[in-house]
């Protein structure tokens, strides 16, 4: 079953459908006099603050808006609007500094003219390259600094180039050394063009293509059925699924969103978490050479995530009984576009939940199911799969999977190359890191939270530890922002905790929820560098500030050839308290991808991601209550 639920939008944080945002963008037009110089860089809901959704009730009249972000590239200025969804404009406030991310249309003016510029296509030819039409381009934003005479404060990519010698042929296998393009985004004129000499372009293909390798290793057919249909119901973008409640939402920057999560323990409706998302993803480059280094780009930011949601297909992406929703985007020249099968619902079976075997030889064991919500993107080389499981235990976990091809380079076949995998002779991998920024709205039985740290912590050989293997844990509130910067540790197994000071279990001991880190890793890239400072939130694993509905990105809302220092930096900075208030937990995580041979010419699935489990939540697991399996598929 797929598409958006129309004539459903019964919620103040239904995503924005196709026809409220071609409202939205008319509307705006019409009020402001908007031509082709006024470019739509993105449009988001106007999420209702949590007192106004406290205070909604179904049936009540929805009262609908969106703030759409305006980019004149005449004047060179930002603008944010916030727009009614019947199109009346509710405010205009120019963005003073603020640059644009990077937008469809700009981009294929960009692209046509570096292939039309007659220095790239001299520069082609004496390559062996006759045609420009036989070259893959890419639009990159300088992620470090811009060639002097150039940093004026225009905005400007530059481009990597590949060679395609076929139509099927896979580009990545053919970078075009010591060639690249300089655009203005805003006036489509190519300022520069940096041609040095470079090696030969790789000539090893590397097809992939199932009509290309044969792809002959085959298993028999593995069904998921469930005769019964699905265990969860969808209305509108609410899903129930066992005991959990939760909405499905959908952001043009973020991409697949979770609000208003709750679950039903024993008759009673608790309260976990309100907004959860990914925020940002920045993937800053190592290797130093000049097709490589300005490669550190912030793929949520710089570009919105959410344009690039792939259309999902079933059987390949997602398995079982299936529930699509479709999502609508705006591209940059105001257009609606909707994309079909956007976001994949669906459970599945995920081993033994709990077993114990007694003395007597009773047996008692219940196999876990997880729900899954998940979407896929497509980010010129790489694929970002975000994942949100729901778990019979009362955890959530999210895990990232990426997947796609490795960004290359030209290079003297056999030479060392400190910063790069030789991946086939004169092919380079840089190696690289995928950073990512978790934002969590939790509200663990109400909005009134504190952040703890649990360390677990050995005492010294003792009187308190006479034997040597004793130990306790250390926990330590997270009173104001300037002590909630912290790493993670595995030497004391460390995790954080949100609680509820106000509400005890029946042990008598805050309500809480912890964070326990996943897979992660910690930026190369030196603190002044200019990725350093762009992305100042690399540098702790978690954060905690309060609820603030303007601090939306930890590297703030225009990260595009930004100086730094904006988000997480900059709010916590003032170092609010955190005590028994609304918070919002920042985490960080992520891998630092040294490319192998093996993972070329397709990249195998990696995985990064972090749990939500109960700690004092429940009174025991609630996976206790989970029914016996049949055993009519045992053998």
């Amino acid at each position: 079953m797929s598409g958006y639920p129309r004539g459903m939008l019964s919620h103040p944080l239904d995503p924005l459908s196709a026809a409220e945002l071609e409202s939205i963008v008319a509307g705006v037009r019409a009020a402001r006099g908007l031509d082709e110089r006024h470019l739509v860089s993105m449009v988001a809901l106007e999420e209702p603050s949590k007192s106004e959704l406290s205070n909604w009730s179904e049936g009540d009249e929805l009262d609908r808006s969106a703030r759409i972000t305006i980019w004149d590239r005449v004047a060179g200025l930002v603008s944010e609007a916030v727009v009614g969804v019947d199109g009346n404009l509710r405010s205009w406030t120019d963005i003073a500094g603020a640059l644009s991310p990077v937008l469809g249309p700009e981009a294929l003016d960009a692209l046509a003219a570096a292939k039309a510029d007659s220095r790239v296509i001299k520069a082609l030819a004496d390559r062996g390259i006759t045609s420009p039409d036989d070259v893959h381009m890419e639009t990159w934003p300088f992620g470090a600094q811009i060639p002097a005479g150039l940093d004026d404060g225009r905005r400007l990519i530059w481009t990597p180039m590949w060679h395609r010698p076929t139509p099927e042929a896979n580009v990545y296998a053919h970078p075009i050394g010591g060639l690249r393009a300089i655009v203005d985004l805003d006036t489509g004129e190519v300022v520069a063009v940096e041609d040095q000499p470079g090696f030969p372009i790789p000539q090893t293909p590397a097809p992939y293509r199932a009509s290309q390798t044969g792809a002959n290793i085959e298993l028999r057919e593995l069904a998921i059925t469930q005769p019964d249909g699905a265990s969860f119901s969808v209305d509108g973008w609410q899903v129930s699924w066992e005991r959990w409640k939760f909405r499905i939402g959908f952001c043009q920057r973020e991409g697949l969103l979770i609000h208003d999560v709750r679950f039903d323990d024993e008759g009673t409706e608790r309260r976990i978490a309100h907004r959860m998302s990914i925020a940002e993803l920045v993937i800053p480059y190592g290797d130093p050479s000049p097709g490589a280094y300005r490669k550190n780009a912030f793929d949520t930011g710089e570009f919105g995530l959410g344009n690039y949601t792939n259309s999902l297909t079933l059987g390949c992406d997602c398995l079982g009984e299936i529930v699509y929703l479709d999502v609508a985007v705006t591209d940059g020249d105001g257009a609606v576009r909707e994309i079909p099968n956007a976001i994949c619902l669906h459970e599945e079976d995920f081993g033994i939940l709990w077993k114990h075997t007694d003395e007597l030889g009773h047996v008692e064991v219940r196999r876990g199911r997880r729900f899954v919500a998940s979407s896929i993107v497509t980010v010129n080389n790489y694929e970002y799969g975000y994942f949100w499981y729901f778990y019979q235990d009362g955890s959530i976990e999210f895990e990232a999977k990426l997947t796609g091809i490795v960004l290359t380079l030209a290079a003297e076949p056999g030479k060392d190359y400190p910063s790069s995998t030789e991946i086939e002779p004169g092919l380079l991998a840089p190696f690289h890191q995928h950073i990512f920024c978790a934002r969590l709205d939790l509200d663990v039985d109400g909005t009134a939270n504190s952040v703890v740290e649990i360390d677990a912590v050995a005492e010294a050989m003792g009187p308190n530890n006479p034997h040597g293997a004793a130990y306790t844990t250390r926990e330590t509130v997270l009173t104001v922002e300037s002590a909630a910067q912290r790493l993670v540790d595995p030497f004391v197994n460390r995790y954080w905790k949100v609680i509820n000071p106000d509400r005890t279990n029946h042990v008598g001991k805050p309500v809480g929820y912890k964070l326990v880190p996943g897979h992660t890793t910690y930026p190369m890239a030196h603190r002044e560098s200019v990725i350093g400072k762009r992305a100042g939130f690399m540098y702790s694993h978690l954060w905690v500030t309060p609820n603030e509905a303007t601090e939306r990105y930890p590297a703030g809302d225009y990260p595009f050839q930004h100086e730094g220092g904006a988000g997480l930096p900059d709010w916590t900075s003032a170092d609010r308290s955190l005590v028994n208030t609304d918070v919002v937990l920042w985490y960080v995580f992520g891998t630092n991808h040294i490319p192998r041979t093996e993972d070329w010419p397709v990249m195998p699935v990696e995985r990064a991601g972090f749990h939500l489990k109960p700690a004092g939540f429940f009174r025991r697991s609630p996976g206790i209550d989970v029914a016996p399996s049949a055993p009519k598929h045992c053998h």
